[in-house]
């Protein structure tokens, strides 16, 4: 009788095949898809950071112009003359005789070591 049961028991099981390609294909889908979106995120992130540092280089750009302006206009000829007077000092160009000039290469190292003597 045992075996009436088992052989009952064989013919109850109904499998049903799954394609292997399908599943293949399938699981080539989902990881192409995920690969997909992961790389639209990472590019939207990029582009994000890249309009950030663009704006903080414009930024940068426009305060480092200020800032060469304000420096021009210090150093114009009648600024240092009020910064002059406004800190009582009495300055002026030195004489001709008072302006060492300096010269590049081995002729400087001469032309010093004959000035000194």
């Amino acid at each position: 009788m045992k075996k009436r049961q088992i052989t009952r028991s064989r013919k109850a099981q109904v499998r049903i095949p799954f394609p292997v390609v399908l599943a293949n294909i399938l699981v080539f889908v989902a990881v192409f898809g995920l690969s997909y979106v992961w790389l639209c995120a990472r590019c939207d992130t990029l582009g994000q950071d890249i309009k950030r540092l663009e704006t903080v280089q414009r930024n940068t750009r426009r305060l480092l112009i200020n800032e060469q302006d304000r420096w021009s206009s210090k150093l114009s000829p009648s600024s240092l003359d009020r910064a002059l007077k406004r800190h009582n000092l009495a300055m002026r160009l030195p004489d001709e005789q008072q302006i060492v000039r300096v010269r590049n290469g081995a002729n400087a190292t001469a032309t010093a070591l004959a000035y000194n003597k």
